[in-house]
């Protein structure tokens, strides 16, 4: 994960299990960042608190956060709303992709967990008309 728009925070590690976790920043323009840590690394070991240490607030009512959790290659395993506490609706799922992918985020294993309707495999072209999207 070389992109300068990916961010590693670490802190004191607390008792818990370890877990990669991570925030999903995707603005209106289609601009997108991530934030990640070790849960046991984050106070509270929520992706909420990751995010505001690592950005401070949103700078705009359209920007959106979404919680991730990653593997052990460093790629999402899962993304929702989580602690965010945005929606995740499936309109939002073509521009999560393109971010994911533009990230180099994406494995075999992603799911994104919509809010609104079936989760999202999209690797295993499952929530996606059975097709594999592409990025455009």
């Amino acid at each position: 994960m070389e992109d300068g728009r990916i961010t590693w925070v670490h802190g004191p590690k607390r008792a818990g299990p370890m877990q990669v976790i991570g925030v999903l920043e995707l603005k209106a323009d289609g601009s997108c960042r991530v934030v990640c840590a070790e849960r046991v690394e984050v106070d509270g070991r929520c992706h909420i608190l990751l995010a505001r240490k690592a950005w401070g607030g949103k700078d705009a009512l359209d920007t959106r956060w979404w919680s991730l959790v990653l593997d052990d290659n460093h790629k999402v395993f899962t993304i929702r709303n989580g602690s965010c506490g945005d929606a995740l609706l499936k309109t939002d799922v073509p521009r999560i992709l393109l971010a994911l992918e533009e990230l180099d985020l994406m494995c075999d294993d992603t799911m994104i967990a919509v809010d609104n309707g079936l989760p999202v495999l999209p690797r295993r072209g499952q929530g996606t008309g059975g097709r594999s999207p592409s990025p455009a």
